[in-house]
């Protein structure tokens, strides 16, 4: 992807609140900071001291809360990756349509996306390397959606072919742009286009 992040995005956020400590908290600023340095440079662009500054704590003061800067970096992640499953969750009924399903995993990345946009570009940029490194990606929006394609591949809502591609098509549908508009290239924000993203994979799902 070329052009330059977009700092803006990650400025004014609230430097008590974290990802799983709660607000206020020592654990939380350092949360906080660690997730913009990482949202910014990456993690392997950002060392134990540069977060501690950050925060300005010391680099002992650090290591009583985590053991590791991958320690930090991956209960983070976990932390996000359930957040973005719990926000599916809140969206969607047990009788959702396939329709419902996509508008609602769509709005879960959507929300994140605008609510906190550090949060949501740590979880983009890092999530490939965390996924692998569990062996078995757990339980996440991608599940959803495969799940729920699969069936509607089995009743005849949509034409038969590899559900996880036909999700992964439309998944695609949102992650692109949403990294377009880290780097600028997108300035709407990602909730204004929560029906735009839904009625663009409908079409892409009932093509396949």
């Amino acid at each position: 992807m070329t052009g330059k992040l977009r700092e803006d995005l990650f400025e004014g956020a609230d430097p008590n609140i974290g990802v799983t400590a709660p607000r206020g908290t020592t654990k939380a600023r350092i949360e906080r900071a660690a997730l913009q340095l990482f949202a910014r440079h990456g993690m392997d662009g950002v060392s134990i001291k540069q977060i501690a500054q950050a925060c300005t704590i010391s680099d002992g003061a650090m290591y009583r809360h985590f053991k590791s800067k991958d320690e930090l970096a991956r209960l983070m992640f976990e932390a996000i990756h359930a957040h973005l499953l719990q926000l599916v969750d809140a969206n969607i009924r047990p009788d959702a349509s396939l329709e419902d399903t996509v508008r609602a995993v769509v709005t879960a990345y959507c929300e994140l996306a605008e609510n906190d946009p550090a949060q949501f570009t740590y979880h983009l940029t890092h999530r490939n390397y965390f996924l692998a490194a569990s062996g078995d990606g757990g339980a996440n929006p991608s599940d959803v959606m495969s799940a729920r394609v699969t069936a509607a591949m089995a009743s005849g809502e949509i034409p038969s072919g590899d559900p996880e591609l036909a999700a992964a098509m439309a998944l695609g549908l949102v992650m692109q742009p949403a990294e377009y508009r880290i780097f600028g290239r997108i300035q709407q924000p990602m909730t204004e286009l929560i029906p735009v993203f839904t009625t663009a994979i409908m079409a892409v799902l009932r093509a396949a």
